[in-house]
């Protein structure tokens, strides 16, 4: 930028802090009144056909709503009548809010009361928050609240004289012309799917119109294809957000059915592969595996949402492409990361090579979970690879975000190689996260043996660089742990009389304070096993088993 320019001898006063600049500057064009002009057009009639609903809604948050409280995850808020934003109101919870998924909840209830909370609630949101904001007018959120309405149409709408019926009208149609105007960028990730899948929604039970239908389900064939990996991953690689894909994928499919009759072959592929991948990444007690920013879920939720497929394809062992191995064994069932985080989403994690293992239905070793909300300060710690059972060198990550959770430096290459033999499993990966940083690789072998009692692991530097390293073995709140008496090892006692030992080569062993934020809503106590050692210009090697006792 040149700066040869000299400044005038008189100032200019500074535009208004409401002017047209002050707006523009803060959220460009589509911030204007302008902006909202071109957004005038014919207004649609409503809804063309009954939308399928495929989840009921929850009459507990219903009560909860009515009586003003509004909650979103472990984060509630109780709105006055005028329906304004809270102060202290987190960006989640306001997306949230200003996508009126709570709808279904209201819905849930039934009756009088409920159809008059959400008359009255659906004016106060149309007179505060009807012109532009920078998250109401984003574009995966209109998409996910033009779905709701369509979804819920029947419960917002009167007859068509109804002064409520006409202004939602008019702003589903401007919406609808906002949201079919451009996208999110491509390395939004989730955000731009849902956005298309708005788009999809509009196309088909809002406006109609052959042609565009057929540019919507192009756009979503592309994406499909795009965030859908070959192996039915997703392309943020978090097991949570694979399971936010499949609903979608699966209400596409009721959408597209009821309102068209046909349900294009590229979705149902696309649904064919995400489910054996889901359950893949299931644990025996029916949550999920807890990486790159997913929690457990709900087990009785997942059931259903694995009903609605009816996929019966075997759940993988290996996911190349979206980056995990299992290793399951009698008891046994571990799950590790075996992939680099990309430049793709808001939620991955600094956990590679890291892994967790449950047995039977009994989760023991764990990461230590996540938090969603960009300003809440434990989402960066539980993002970092010290909250995961990895190692890490100086206490650092091998790699780190931007504070909305983008990736901002990571490896640029990871290995993995896997045998399945007659005597149990193998996988070795290595990554070099730890390169550029202090001249290291970090290497990662574990076995499973065929019977299940048996889990071994090697953990090795290669380079000359760094202090010291530090090898975590996050517990489960549930799993009680105590220092053998040599100072080598750990006992593992799991709910009843199962108890496994942890031994080791490191230098250092100790038992630490650890966090569990698995669940939504939850944050428990736990332990973590802490092995480290110095780093002397040779790198290190580091030989752990857990084995189970008595066998």
């Amino acid at each position: 930028m040149s700066t040869s320019a000299r400044p005038s001898s008189q100032a200019k006063p500074a535009p208004p802090s409401g002017g047209f600049l002050a707006r523009i500057r803060r959220g460009g064009f589509q911030s204007t009144a302008l902006y909202r002009l071109t957004l005038r057009g014919p207004t649609p009639k409503g809804v063309r056909f009954s939308v399928p609903e495929l989840w009921p809604g929850d009459p507990q948050e219903g009560r909860a709503l009515l009586s003003g409280q509004f909650r979103f995850g472990d984060e509630a808020h109780t709105l006055g009548n005028d329906a304004h934003i809270p102060d202290g109101a987190s960006p989640e919870w306001q997306a949230w809010y200003h996508a009126h998924s709570w709808l279904k909840d209201v819905r849930a209830l039934g009756g009088s009361e409920a159809a008059s909370f959400v008359r009255e609630r659906m004016s106060a949101w149309i007179d505060a928050h009807a012109d532009w904001s920078p998250i109401a007018w984003r574009k995966d959120v209109v998409g996910e609240r033009l779905i709701q309405w369509c979804q819920n149409w029947t419960l917002l709408a009167g007859d068509k004289h109804d002064p409520l019926t006409k202004m939602l009208r008019q702003l589903a149609g401007r919406d609808a012309r906002h949201l079919l105007r451009g996208l999110p960028p491509k390395n939004s990730g989730y955000r731009r799917f849902l956005a298309i899948k708005g788009q999809v929604f509009v196309a088909v039970a809002l406006l109609g119109g052959d042609g565009r239908i057929a540019r919507t389900l192009r756009l979503l064939e592309d994406e499909i294809d795009t965030q859908v990996l070959p192996d039915g991953g997703h392309i943020e690689r978090s097991p949570e957000r694979l399971s936010d894909v499949l609903r979608d994928l699966l209400e596409l499919k009721a959408l597209l059915k009821a309102g068209t009759g046909d349900v294009p072959r590229f979705l149902q592929n696309g649904i064919d592969r995400t489910a054996p991948m889901l359950r893949a990444l299931r644990y025996p007690d029916g949550g999920l595996a807890l990486f790159n920013g997913g929690l457990e879920g709900d087990p009785v939720w997942l059931d259903q949402l694995l009903a609605h497929t009816d996929s019966q394809a075997k759940a993988p062992v290996t996911a190349p492409h979206m980056g995990y191995q299992k290793l399951q064994a009698g008891d046994v069932c571990l799950v590790m990361d075996c992939q680099i985080p990309n430049a793709v989403g808001y939620l991955q994690h600094a956990g590679a090579l890291g892994f967790e293992l449950s047995i039977a239905k009994q989760r023991m070793i764990v990461n230590c979970g996540a938090r969603k909300g960009a300003n809440d300060p434990w989402r960066t710690a539980l993002a970092a690879t010290a909250a995961h059972s990895c190692l890490a060198v100086n206490d650092s990550s091998s790699s780190t975000f931007h504070i909305d959770g983008t990736l901002k430096r990571g490896p640029s290459a990871i290995t993995c190689e896997r045998q399945d033999i007659d005597q149990g499993a193998f996988v070795e990966t290595a990554h070099d996260g730890y390169m550029e940083k202090f001249g290291l690789t970090h290497q990662r072998a574990i076995y499973v043996a065929a019977h299940g009692t048996d889990v071994r692991g090697e953990d090795r530097l290669i380079g000359t660089g760094g202090e010291y390293y530090t090898l975590r073995f996050h517990l489960h709140p549930d799993v009680k742990a105590s220092l053998l008496g040599d100072g080598q090892g750990v006992m593992l006692r799991l709910p009843g009389e199962d108890v496994w030992r942890l031994r080791t080569s490191a230098q250092d062993v100790k038992l630490d304070s650890s966090v569990y934020a698995g669940t939504l809503g939850a944050q428990r106590r736990t332990e973590q096993i802490v092995l480290s050692g110095p780093l002397s210009g040779n790198g290190a090697l580091i030989k752990w088993a857990i084995t189970r006792e008595g066998v």
